[in-house]
């Protein structure tokens, strides 16, 4: 059963309404008429937005429960630190999968949610983005839930350019049954939907050659690179052979993995243009997240390669 917004998270909704039109800046270098000026002295070179996934199954306290955890466990640092050892200045900022500000059960702490990220996006874009000859790159990564948040950032805001989106073992499952009736509520505070789409519907929305995609599973037209990192099916591999869909004989062999993310990302024309996968043979969904996975690692040697 859905838990009722509290008169203060009521509150906050419509303080936050003011930050949820989308940005309408022009993309950088393409200010006609004014003349591009560097960022400033310090500013970050890349901007990396996070959202951390669900409670967990069973979770009857989801969204409340959920917390920001890719931070606490290492999980941004170590994307940062690749960054870094590029040579690039980084901001990091860490968010909960919530549509806005709540408290955790779970960490016990207030934590940040969707309407906080975006809020976090207009300031990037406004002060290190538009009209910069040197524009910081806007990072996202997202694990599990928090891939329909960061999918929906873009989806929100077409205008601004993202860098790369990072997707680790992205689930809808259970997304719209959690916020939906926190969006409902979103929209009656203030009136109207903000965004370009209603986000609240994110699951299989999107048709491409004939079949319907959900929005995590889509690179939309303002993401250079989307990385997609998918853990391992439900049994472990013992061996491949020349039969569909992909070759793989399951067995149930060793640790069982039920969450995993099955569908390859595309873009809206069908192509893979811009878009990794990397399919774990041996790493649960939980896993993919932690800094010195296998997973992790395969996306730091691309965001390495693909500089």
């Amino acid at each position: 059963m859905k838990r009722l917004l509290s008169l203060g998270l009521l509150g906050a909704l419509f303080l936050a309404a003011c930050a949820s039109s989308p940005v309408a800046a022009p993309e950088a270098g393409k200010l006609e008429g004014l003349a591009l000026t560097p960022r400033p002295l310090g500013s970050p070179d890349v901007v990396v937005l996070a959202v951390s996934g669900r409670c967990g199954v069973p979770c009857s306290e989801a969204p409340e429960a959920n917390e920001n955890y890719l931070e606490p466990r290492g999980t941004v640092a170590a994307l940062a630190d690749t960054y870094r050892a590029m040579g690039l200045n980084v901001q990091t900022y860490a968010y909960s999968a919530h549509l806005t500000t709540h408290y955790s059960s779970k960490s016990g702490r207030t934590e940040q949610g969707f309407l906080q990220m975006e809020a976090r996006l207009k300031q990037v874009v406004a002060d290190w983005v538009t009209g910069r000859s040197n524009p910081a790159r806007i990072v996202l990564l997202g694990h599990s839930h928090g891939t329909n948040w960061t999918h929906n950032l873009v989806r929100a805001h077409p205008a601004v350019r993202f860098d790369t989106v990072i997707d680790l073992d992205g689930i809808c499952y259970l997304w719209e049954d959690d916020n939906s009736s926190y969006f409902a509520r979103y929209y009656a505070q203030i009136g109207y939907n903000p965004w370009p789409t209603d986000l609240a519907r994110s699951c299989d929305v999107e048709t491409i050659a004939g079949d319907r995609y959900s929005a995590k599973d889509v690179a939309y037209p303002n993401v250079r690179i989307n990385l997609e990192v998918q853990s391992k099916r439900i049994f472990s591999w013992m061996s491949r052979q020349n039969i569909a869909p992909r070759g793989e004989v399951l067995v149930p062999q060793g640790d069982s993995n039920f969450a995993y993310d099955y569908t390859d990302n595309l873009r809206l024309d069908g192509s893979r243009t811009g878009i990794y996968t990397f399919v774990s043979r041996s790493e649960s969904h939980s896993r993919v997240s932690e800094p010195d996975s296998a997973a992790l690692n395969w996306v730091r040697e691309r965001v390495r390669a693909l500089r």
